[in-house]
């Protein structure tokens, strides 16, 4: 396995197991980790209220079911495609990260939580760092 499978196949875990615990925070007795990741989220413009609303947990647990997604597709790209066409998997995967990274960053800023962008920056790198192909170096480039 190369390091790239490996890569992208250990981030598409760590985004798979935020996305279960995003999911798992719509239950009522999360709340309060829930209510933790907004504050921060929004911080420093609002605060949160310490109730969430009926709509809020579902999209909290839409929300961990896109991740958890974007994770299991990370992972079977580097599973699955990475070993036939490295440059494929890294391709998709650039394509799928950007395309998230900007519709919900500018949502985030949109609606007044800011901070979210730099929290989404965290899961742009590990996606991005993981993805990239390793060349053979005693490849000759022409």
């Amino acid at each position: 396995m190369t390091r790239q499978q490996s890569s992208m196949r250990f981030s598409g875990g760590i985004l798979l197991g935020i996305g279960v615990l995003f999911a798992l925070a719509a239950l009522p007795f999360l709340h309060p980790f829930a209510r933790i990741f907004l504050q921060v989220a929004y911080w420093p413009i609002h605060s949160v209220p310490n109730d969430l609303a009926v709509p809020v947990p579902l999209l909290i647990g839409i929300t961990g079911g896109l991740t958890a997604g974007l994770g299991g597709m990370l992972w079977a790209l580097g599973t699955h495609v990475a070993p036939l066409s490295p440059d494929a998997a890294a391709k998709v995967s650039r394509i799928v990260a950007w395309t998230w990274f900007c519709t919900d960053s500018t949502a985030s800023v949109m609606v007044g939580a800011p901070f979210n962008v730099v929290l989404n920056l965290l899961f742009l790198a590990l996606i991005l760092l993981s993805c990239r192909p390793q060349h053979d170096p005693k490849a000759v480039s022409l």
